[in-house]
């Protein structure tokens, strides 16, 4: 029973998606949001990461977080220092890719 439930989803992963044309060509991903929502991914799923390993106090930037003349861990110092390469490597790429459409 298992064996055939397999060779079912695999026959049927194999058909062609409904209103889907095999003829037409695709955009190359540069004139897509490809780069944006990829963009956009990177810089989320670090800012949640942030968010879940130290709450409101991995984020020193926003008012309140962090009492005042208080010393940032380390830790988080080193999860700010990713959000910043995260988000200047997306802005890198994002500028490249407006310069190579344009």
């Amino acid at each position: 029973m298992r064996r055939s439930l397999w060779i079912a989803i695999f026959v049927l992963s194999l058909l062609p998606i409904p209103g889907q044309t095999q003829t037409e060509t695709p955009l190359p991903p540069s004139e897509t949001a490809y780069p944006y929502v990829v963009g956009l991914g990177a810089i989320a799923g670090m800012v949640v990461t942030q968010a879940v390993l130290f709450g409101a106090t991995g984020f020193p930037f926003l008012p309140g977080s962090v009492a005042p003349g208080a010393v940032i861990a380390a830790e988080v110092s080193v999860g700010i220092s990713r959000m910043y390469a995260v988000t200047s490597a997306v802005m890198g790429v994002w500028i490249a890719n407006w310069y190579y459409d344009h």
